[in-house]
């Protein structure tokens, strides 16, 4: 998984703002800036307003699109990490209807001992598994630094982890997708190995469910960009549109 870092949106401010540095306090919109009176006058809002109108014009079309797009990706992505944490969460209980709790089990001899249910815990590291999955590939389609980030970090702390999962009987593909083997898990595995796996503070479990938490944070703050007054450009980079700034300048005066 790579992960790329796009701040070519800052040319739409910084060729705003640019100025030739051999003629400073004649060229460039820098330069008049430093004059009070236009922006008081209202000269340098209509300035922002053309330029930005243009952007706007050339980008419309590839920009309805992309943040469409976008907002579909960050949506699954939601999804994915609230699920993912959900199924880490059942994993980490300790309290009512743990699946880490013994059961009383009867014996051919008549006797009773204790045993982990094997079925429930096979069943919820599988779905945990599958969320994992699911998430590693929504997750590679964002845009986001954030959400990139918490995913790679995810996978890495996974493959670091390797050895110990496959006491558990799992293993990772080439896709970073978790593989859960039901009858190694079942009947090879050492379940207090496997329960110290995906139960208990600092566990594979817990980590993951941290990352994915994370995850969300980053996808709904995404969203509420997407959705608020903030805006985003056609390669996917923060940029404020011409209202934002005119209306810094008009509170600011």
């Amino acid at each position: 998984m790579s992960l790329t870092i796009n701040s070519s949106g800052y040319n739409y401010l910084s060729g705003l703002f640019s100025a030739n540095k051999s003629n400073y306090s004649t060229i460039g919109l820098e330069a008049n800036l430093l004059d009070y009176s236009l922006i008081k006058s209202g000269a340098y809002g209509k300035l922002v307003n053309t330029y930005y109108s243009k952007i706007a014009s050339d980008d419309s079309e590839s920009s309805t699109s992309d943040v469409k797009k976008n907002t579909s990706n960050l949506n699954e992505i939601k999804r994915d990490s609230e699920d993912l944490s959900q199924a880490a969460n059942k994993l980490l209980n300790n309290g009512k209807n743990s699946i880490w709790e013994k059961k009383d089990v009867e014996k051919e001899d008549g006797t009773t001992v204790k045993e982990y249910d094997k079925d429930a815990i096979y069943n919820a590291i599988k779905d945990f598994a599958d969320k994992y999955n699911q998430l590693v590939d929504s997750g590679q389609k964002a845009d986001s630094t954030g959400i990139l980030t918490q995913v790679a970090g995810m996978v890495t702390g996974s493959s670091s982890t390797i050895n110990t999962l496959a006491k558990a009987g799992i293993s990772i593909d080439k896709d970073n997708h978790l593989s859960v083997d039901e009858d190694f898990l079942k009947n090879n595995a050492d379940m207090t190995v496997v329960k110290d796996l995906f139960n208990g503070v600092g566990s594979f479990a817990y980590q993951v469910g941290a990352k994915a938490s994370m995850t969300n944070s980053y996808a709904n703050t995404e969203l509420s960009d997407i959705t608020g007054s903030k805006s985003y450009n056609n390669k996917g980079s923060y940029k404020l549109s011409a209202s934002d700034i005119v209306s810094s300048f008009d509170t600011s005066s």
